[in-house]
C-alpha cells in the first residue's frame, strides 16, 4: 500500500521556493483530500493531514495568497 503524500509537506515545500505557483495551484485542485474529523469535544487540533482546511489556514498564514486560494477553489469545483 502506498502512502498518501503529505499537505502539510507540499505546502512547505512551496513556501520554501521549491514548487512554481502554477503546479502549486493545479496540484492542490486536484489533490485526494479527506473527510475532516470534526469532534465538538476535542478543542485542540486533530493533526489530520490532506484536509482543505490546512489550505485555508495557509491562507491566512499567508503561505498562500488570497488570489491562490480563490483559484484553488474554482479549479477544485470546476473537477465536479
Amino acid at each position: 500500500m502506498t502512502e498518501k503524500p503529505s499537505l502539510r509537506e507540499y505546502l512547505r515545500r512551496y513556501a520554501e521556493g521549491g514548487i512554481p505557483r502554477e503546479e502549486m495551484i493545479a496540484t492542490i485542485a486536484a489533490w485526494d483530500f479527506e473527510e475532516e474529523i470534526q469532534d465538538d469535544l476535542v478543542v485542540e487540533p486533530t493533526g489530520q493531514d490532506n484536509v482543505f482546511t490546512l489550505v485555508n489556514g495557509a491562507a491566512l498564514l499567508g503561505t498562500i495568497t488570497d488570489d491562490d486560494l480563490d483559484e484553488i477553489v474554482r479549479r477544485k469545483h470546476a473537477r465536479g
